[in-house]
């Protein structure tokens, strides 16, 4: 009798576990499109953009709206490809989100120091925060799970 229940409980728990990787595969099916979507809005807003830099009162003006759309684009582009990351992998690499974070605060920084926004204080927090990030995506990269099956005597 304790046996029939445990292969139902067994059954049961792959049936769930198939249903919920099916569902976050259609989730993630759906996201991609949206995804393309956003992003070619967020190129054509760039383009829209271009016309404020012709309008604007200065040439500082107008590039500082554009460098920032350029730079958050780089941003979503590399969080999409996480997302496609993890519908071809089935799951995250942290190397994926990592580049998306360097980025985002590169991003952070450029801006900062291009509107002359940032002291000496924060560029250091920042450039620590890059530091620590890069470090760990160097050893996700050397410690990779699919680096010691590769190299596996």
């Amino acid at each position: 009798m304790f046996e029939a229940v445990r292969d139902a409980g067994v059954a049961l728990e792959g049936a769930a576990s198939r249903t919920f990787a099916r569902v976050v595969d259609v989730i993630v099916k759906l996201l991609l499109p949206l995804a393309i979507v956003a992003l070619m809005m967020g190129i054509a807003r760039v383009f829209l953009d271009l016309w404020t830099v012709w309008q604007s009162p200065s040439i500082a003006a107008g590039f500082d709206l554009l460098v920032t759309d350029l730079l958050s684009m780089f941003v979503v582009i590399e969080l999409l490809n996480s997302i496609v990351g993890y519908f071809e992998l089935h799951r995250l690499k942290i190397t994926f989100i990592l580049d998306a974070a360097i980025v985002f605060v590169l991003r952070e920084v450029m801006i900062g120091l291009y509107r002359h926004d940032l002291h000496a204080p924060e560029v250091a927090a920042l450039s620590l925060l890059l530091l620590v990030m890069g470090a760990v995506r160097i050893a996700a990269v050397r410690f990779s799970p699919e680096r010691r099956i590769v190299h596996a005597p």
